[in-house]
């Protein structure tokens, strides 16, 4: 796509504004918002950033629900020419004074029910934010809410002069090796994001799209941006529910639903309804489908999966598979080259696992850098490439496999073993719905450990952790076949359905264990 045709967010907002004013452009809780209607709202909104001190330049956290006023702030907070910086709302207050220590914010709109965790982070700044509260109630210093703002402040109708290689957002990782790092993103970045979801999930016109992601997560933005590139409508849910999904489905009249990580298992873990049935989705977009869960959720649901990959460094999706081989990401976007490569650094053939190495077309594509982390920036952005520490493989035909993280792994027996592989294997297995594989001591030093399944079984299965061994026996290399094994009735889940590993409790004493059953996987060699 030309430079010429991409546009920054607010010249997009004012296009869709003129042409297509009357149009719905999103529903939510059973109210409708015209494209005239948000930018009249955007405008406001921005009013009421400037008042609570917001300038070009600065940096605005956001730490809020599902809302249309939080779609209005998004599009505010770049329509100043400042840019965003997204608080997850499960932070607690070390989080919260991490990021904002991190990314210093000149403001921070939040909802009131984080106030105790907001108020108890602030006092260890050096420079603490002003405080935009969602909701009236009772203000401290340099505290404001927000209808008061509306009501006092004057509309910004013209917005800030802005490049596509301005910072919209600073989106931070999840940290799990270390401090959470924040990711700036360009108006370049969100411009191909929503061009190649739209490619992905065939947006069109008269489509209607659920939105169930959190909007402090960067699969949200494109899905609602796509709206003002492509026109369909979005709908809006407070949040993902596996049993209401085919519901909400058939409330909004869905025709394009977006998927993540292990949503795909935990919808067809569910009963038969009558929604599911004779829903009205045409293609579900998104990545990280299981292969073996590929067909059995098209043919269940009638309905067309269409995969990508990508990641926060580099782009919402960086491949795409438009032809349907299954367990496939696809091909590279058109925005980069991508190929594999050893530790070393060296490119590698097809057939052969190596780490996805992305090299942007041109600037801005990919994130900038990590905010105030140039160490870390150097790290992952090497020779004009993106080093994205997850494995791949590319097949004689050019279609990219994924393979797994790097960092999701462990040494055991001297062998490497990838989380990925075993979790594919272990969800595979009879009556099991999902699960996680985690690296516990092996008593044989620092460097080696033992495999804990946590497993999640299907509603009315009996534990059969004899079985499930055996399946694994058969799929896995040895020193790939879990030792112990713990059952659990639910996971620790982010946001978007994500198991959060590092809140799994392990619980070696109650666990089964494969050795003292006598079983021990046999060696091939």
């Amino acid at each position: 796509m030309s430079l010429q045709s991409m546009r920054i967010v607010s010249e997009l907002l004012q296009a869709r504004a003129k042409d297509s004013g009357k149009r719905v452009f999103c529903s939510f809780r059973g109210q409708q918002t015209t494209c005239e209607q948000l930018l009249a709202g955007v405008q406001e909104m921005a009013g009421a950033l400037r008042q609570a001190g917001a300038k070009p330049g600065d940096r605005v956290g956001l730490m809020l629900g599902q809302s249309v006023e939080h779609i209005e702030l998004f599009l505010a907070i770049s329509w100043i020419g400042a840019t965003v910086v997204f608080f997850n709302p499960h932070l607690k207050s070390a989080g919260i004074e991490l990021q904002l220590n991190s990314s210093r914010p000149r403001v921070l709109v939040a909802n009131r029910v984080h106030a105790d965790a907001i108020r108890r982070a602030l006092p260890a700044l050096a420079t603490p934010p002003s405080v935009v509260w969602f909701e009236d109630g009772v203000d401290g210093a340099d505290e404001f809410h927000l209808n008061v703002l509306l009501r006092t402040s004057r509309a910004v109708t013209i917005a800030a002069q802005r490049s596509l290689d301005d910072a919209i957002v600073i989106s931070y990782t999840s940290g799990t090796t270390g401090a959470p790092k924040g990711a700036v993103l360009s108006e370049r970045f969100y411009w191909v994001a929503t061009k190649n979801a739209a490619i992905l999930s065939d947006a069109q016109r008269d489509d209607t799209i659920l939105l169930w992601e959190p909007m402090c997560n960067g699969n949200a933005w494109p899905i609602a941006l796509m709206a003002l590139h492509k026109g369909p409508r979005i709908h809006i849910v407070e949040r993902f529910s596996a049993s209401r999904l085919w519901d909400q489905i058939a409330e909004a009249g869905a025709t394009k639903f977006h998927y993540v990580g292990g949503l795909v298992n935990i919808i067809l873990a569910q009963p038969p309804v009558d929604a599911g049935r004779n829903n009205s989705i045409s293609i579900a977009w998104g990545s990280s489908c299981p292969a073996d869960s590929w067909r059995r959720f098209e043919d269940r649901f009638e309905l067309m999966v269409r995969e990508g990959y990508g990641l926060t460094e580099a782009q919402n999706y960086t491949h795409m598979n438009l032809h349907g081989v299954v367990g496939s990401i696809g091909t590279p976007v058109e925005e980069f080259d991508s190929s594999m490569a050893d530790h070393q650094g060296k490119a590698v053939g097809p057939g052969v696992v190596g780490e996805i190495v992305l090299k942007p077309k041109s600037p801005s594509v990919a994130m900038t850098c990590y905010w105030g982390a140039p160490e870390k920036t150097a790290e992952v952005l090497r020779d004009r490439c993106v080093y994205t520490g997850d494995l791949g493989m590319v097949d004689q035909a050019g279609n990219f496999y994924f393979k797994g993280r790097k960092k999701d792994a462990m040494r055991r027996r001297g062998q490497n073993v990838s989380a990925w592989e075993v979790e594919r294997v272990l969800n595979a297995a009879p009556d099991v719905e999902d699960s996680a594989m985690i690296g516990v001591d092996s008593g044989l030093g620092d460097h080696d450990q033992e495999i804990l399944a946590v497993i999640k079984l299907r509603d009315g299965a009996r534990a059969d952790p004899v079985g499930i061994i055996g399946f694994c026996a058969e799929q896995l290399a040895y020193y790939q076949v879990p030792r112990f094994i713990q059952f659990v009735n639910e996971f620790p889940r982010g946001p978007t359905q994500r198991i959060l590993k590092k809140e799994i409790a392990a619980n070696l004493e109650n666990a089964w264990d494969a050795e003292k059953a006598g079983l021990k996987p046999k060696r091939t060699v």
